[in-house]
């Protein structure tokens, strides 16, 4: 049996909190601790420096066998960077973040700031042993970045507890009652849920389109509300933004079927939640998403008119809503369920530790 490893993790979430003024950074938050839990009960020791001030004993022996990060401030490659060359120990860097899920999204779609986060992405990630990012779309993404030390990318699914996500029987009424008291939507409204930051990169536009052309039906979109929206999405009585919601599992349970118009994502956990809860999807047809097949476990959309189209089918096709909903579950339990997932981000962790040391002889020589 291998030894338990001892493992510094690097993650600054309160700095992005702080500075967006939200209560979640969403599923790079999530997966990190994911992550983190799933290797204790591995029986790793893991330390968390931003959360934790006690320092172990095995930090103070000096007796660190990997270093890990999530998030891409500067404060987290300082550390990274600081500890490495501290303890001789592996890097692994979880890399959630790429130029495009910038773009849109945490910084304006504006070339001079392409150009610097490309800059910046490549110094981050250069400090790694091994990378491990959501998706084969994500990897060739940092792929065109030509990191200098080349460190070996993996395409590892963020994946998703199915227990956090078991349905209780107040869960749609809950959700239901705080739409009704809140914005007076009809207890058995119709109701076409999103999740997720309103960035521009995440489709509010087409969410709210759809919402203006299908008066019938309440669009709802929970999660933190930002500056695009307030700008550019005027009142709609069926199209509301609730901003931060508590308790996830309520909207997806208490919903009728999740629309994700997103442009741009590494991965998309929201379409995983949504499987595990058996709602049934309308999504844009983009790369990332491509363990999703038209027809058979979602139904893609590329132009507004096959938006609508998609949510009048689910909405009115019983037997077709059903199929895509069950193939959906199968598949996402297949490739995205965190019990599989966190035995082969184990195995990466060990392997970092022997490419640490290829790295170190191939500097020697």
């Amino acid at each position: 049996m291998e030894k338990p490893l001892n493992i510094i993790f690097i993650e600054n979430f309160h700095i992005y909190k702080k500075y967006m003024q939200v209560k979640t950074v969403g599923g790079i938050e999530t997966n990190t601790w994911d992550v983190i839990n799933t290797l204790k009960t591995k029986g790793h020791k893991v330390w968390i420096p931003s959360e934790d001030k006690y320092i172990p004993k095995w930090i103070k022996k000096e007796e660190v066998d990997v270093i890990a990060g999530s998030t891409f401030d500067p404060l987290t490659i300082y550390q990274l960077w600081t500890n490495k060359k501290k303890y001789n120990a592996a890097v692994v860097q979880h890399a959630h973040t790429t130029i495009e899920d910038l773009e849109g999204g945490f910084l304006p779609d504006v070339k001079v700031f392409n150009s610097i986060m490309r800059w910046y992405l490549k110094r981050l990630y250069n400090v790694a042993h091994l990378i491990i990012t959501p998706t084969e779309f994500s990897k060739k993404s940092l792929k065109r970045l030509n990191l200098k030390k080349k460190p070996p990318i993996y395409a590892v699914s963020n994946g998703i507890k199915f227990e956090k996500f078991k349905e209780k029987k107040e869960y749609r009424q809950n959700f239901r009652k705080f739409l009704n008291e809140k914005y007076n939507v009809p207890l058995n409204a119709t109701i076409i849920l999103n999740v997720g930051y309103t960035w521009q990169r995440k489709g509010p536009k087409e969410f709210y389109k759809c919402a203006k052309d299908l008066p019938d039906y309440w669009f709802v979109w929970v999660g933190p509300i930002k500056d695009y929206v307030k700008k550019n999405i005027p009142p709609l009585k069926n199209c509301i933004f609730t901003g931060f919601y508590e308790n996830i599992c309520e909207p997806y349970y208490g919903s009728d079927m999740l629309l994700f118009p997103s442009y741009i994502e590494n991965q998309g956990i929201p379409l995983m939640e949504a499987a595990v809860c058996k709602l049934p999807i309308v999504a844009r047809d983009i790369e990332p998403i491509d363990w999703l097949i038209h027809n058979k476990s979602c139904i893609k959309a590329k132009t507004h008119s096959e938006f609508v189209a998609g949510i009048e089918k689910i909405l009115n096709e019983n037997t077709f809503s059903e199929k895509i909903m069950k193939n959906a579950y199968v598949i996402t339990d297949e490739l995205h369920n965190f019990e599989k997932i966190g035995n082969r981000i184990e195995v990466l962790y060990r392997k970092a530790i022997k490419i640490k040391e290829l790295f170190l002889k191939r500097t020697q020589k």
